[in-house]
């Protein structure tokens, strides 16, 4: 799926994006984290934002949603 809407350049700025906002995080390895910071970098490419920094921006956003999202009110 990924390869069909994204050329070489902009998959590897998605995956470097999503190793460095994973790399130092305690929950880095966690699947459903992952999947959560992903989905937002995808999101991001599919609106044409495809610079590193923008996919990396959009995977910071996830961790501070799912963040808020596991805290107790």
């Amino acid at each position: 799926m990924i390869s069909e809407h994204f050329d070489t350049r902009t998959r590897i700025n998605m995956k470097l994006a999503l190793d460095r906002i994973c790399r130092n995080r305690p929950a880095g390895e966690d699947h459903a984290f992952r999947r959560s910071v992903a989905e937002n970098i995808i999101r991001c490419a599919l609106a044409g934002r495809t610079g590193i920094g923008q996919l990396v921006d959009a995977g910071e956003r996830a961790v501070v949603t799912t963040r808020a999202a596991r805290k107790p009110v």
